[in-house]
């Protein structure tokens, strides 16, 4: 079963489009899912800090802004 998948367009740099293509071209592989895979990389890597902030910062006895703790 592959995993669900979403449409998405959006504005990149040159830089970024550079990048993506000679990676795809590099690996024989379409732009699009190499952009995926950095893109779905990146989100792998915000939900870990995510997840390692919020364990210590309920470690400490610290709430988080979605518990509507502010910290004042």
């Amino acid at each position: 079963m592959s995993a669900e998948l979403r449409d998405f367009r959006g504005k990149i740099t040159v830089e970024t489009d550079i990048a993506l293509e000679s990676m795809a071209q590099a690996f024989k592989r379409d732009k699009s899912d190499v952009a995926r895979e950095v893109l779905h990389n990146w989100a792998l890597k915000k939900i870990m800090e995510a997840s390692v902030l919020s364990r210590r910062m309920r470690g400490e006895g610290l709430g988080s802004p979605h518990d509507g703790d502010t910290g004042e």
